[in-house]
């Protein structure tokens, strides 16, 4: 990067003289570290891994050649029946499992982008998956996550505890970097809590003959500040949410009830990301009674509960980022699924959302202008959306700055979002 990399450590040495914190002492602990920072934008990126079918989520319905390449994929356009496809424009329209970002699209809280995703020739999750998180494709030497490289650069000697975290015990990999973000372990909030405290003592009492007193304290310094983290985070998740609209009882679900909560809390979230796995549909996809229409359901259901549960006030500054590191076949398969593609599709969601429309070139199904002659073309590069985000949420210019390695795109803007 062109930035000077700061030094976390260094700068919040003075954690190291802290106490830690029990999870039983929240009146305490709240009036000697809890502040309520200034509200800034919250970034939530949810991460579709296996590759998403693009085709079966943003339906370009009009494509006279969608029934021909689809037998059993495509679905009815919105005047052709009840399982019929929710329509956004003349051309697309929503999976019929996905009612409530349909709404949210009405409301002009919601859009999608069509046509976007890596330049890279990949056709593996792995590669594919490390490309679109460390917004690098084809580098393999960049190693650090598109959303630590930003927390890292902006990052002070005073920010919240929860300014980024993620609600898994498996970090995504755009948060991995040189900024600690914390990955929420799946045990209960007490035990692991207990367990990482005790862990840490005595890896600090083992370790203290063999290390100079300024090592010790960078390592107090991190160990401190993550057992706060963790300890602020379990105090909020614990505490009762009365449900606007009811959550789905998911794995999502769930950890979008708690997510709302900590943004309800206030307490200074700025970025986080989830993944959500299985779909990779090769066999019996089912777009909407099957495999891709049920967790189309659980999808939709969830952020819209999440959106009525945070509020119209509060949802103003968040974005939701809905990904996944390629689309499918434009042609389904012999088994009634759909084989690894080439571009895909994002859909945005929230108040910063210029909401209402579908953006990105769409150029047709037709062979000849298809990639390879079999998937949909990547018009928008994935890390044009990245720096819109950057920029128009947090006032960051990620491209001055050198933040996507070897990317320097003539294209105008999408223009998706309203600058906060």
């Amino acid at each position: 990067m062109n930035m000077k990399r700061r030094d976390f450590l260094k700068q919040s040495g003075v954690l190291g003289a802290a106490a830690c914190v029990s999870s039983n002492s929240l009146a305490s602990y709240e009036t000697a570290t809890t502040v309520k920072p200034k509200r800034k934008p919250t970034l939530i990126t949810v991460y579709l891994r296996g590759g998403a079918d693009s085709l079966g989520i943003v339906v370009p319905y009009a494509d006279r050649r969608l029934p021909t390449v689809r037998p059993t994929l495509a679905m009815p356009g919105p005047a052709k029946g009840k399982k019929n496809v929710l329509p956004l424009d003349e051309i697309f329209g929503f999976n019929p499992n996905m009612k409530a970002l349909h709404k949210l699209y009405k409301q002009k809280l919601c859009s999608a982008i069509v046509c976007v995703g890596s330049p890279h020739t990949t056709r593996s999750h792995f590669d594919a998956q490390d490309y679109m998180e460390r917004a690098a494709p084809r580098l393999r030497n960049v190693r650090t996550g598109w959303l630590n490289r930003y927390l890292d650069e902006t990052r002070t000697s005073r920010e919240a505890n929860l300014r980024a975290f993620s609600l898994q015990s498996l970090l995504p990999r755009s948060l991995r970097g040189d900024y600690p973000v914390l990955a929420r372990p799946n045990a209960k909030a007490d035990l692991a809590l207990a367990m990482y405290s005790q862990l840490y003592a005595q890896k600090t009492r083992s370790r203290s003959q063999k290390m100079g007193l300024k090592t010790q304290r960078r390592i107090r310094a991190f160990g401190t500040r993550t057992i706060q983290q963790l300890s602020e985070l379990n105090q909020i998740i614990e505490r009762p949410l009365k449900e606007v609209v009811p959550f789905p009882k998911s794995r999502f679900g769930k950890q979008l009830r708690d997510l709302a909560k900590i943004v309800n809390a206030e307490r200074g979230l700025e970025v986080t990301a989830l993944d959500i796995g299985g779909w990779d549909h090769h066999i019996n996809e089912g777009p909407i009674e099957g495999q891709l229409g049920k967790k189309l359901g659980d999808l939709s259901e969830s952020i819209g509960a999440f959106v009525e549960n945070v509020g119209s006030q509060r949802m103003e500054n968040v974005l939701i980022l809905i990904m996944s590191e390629f689309g499918r076949t434009v042609k389904e398969n012999g088994n009634k699924g759909s084989d690894h593609g080439h571009g895909g599709m994002m859909i945005a969601v929230g108040g910063p959302v210029k909401g209402g429309k579908v953006y990105g070139k769409w150029t047709g199904l037709e062979k000849d202008k298809l990639y390879q002659q079999r998937d949909l073309p990547v018009h928008t590069d994935f890390r044009l959306v990245f720096a819109e985000t950057l920029k128009d949420l947090y006032g960051f210019d990620g491209m001055k700055l050198g933040m996507f390695p070897q990317y320097n795109t003539a294209l105008g803007p999408l223009d998706f979002l309203q600058t906060m």
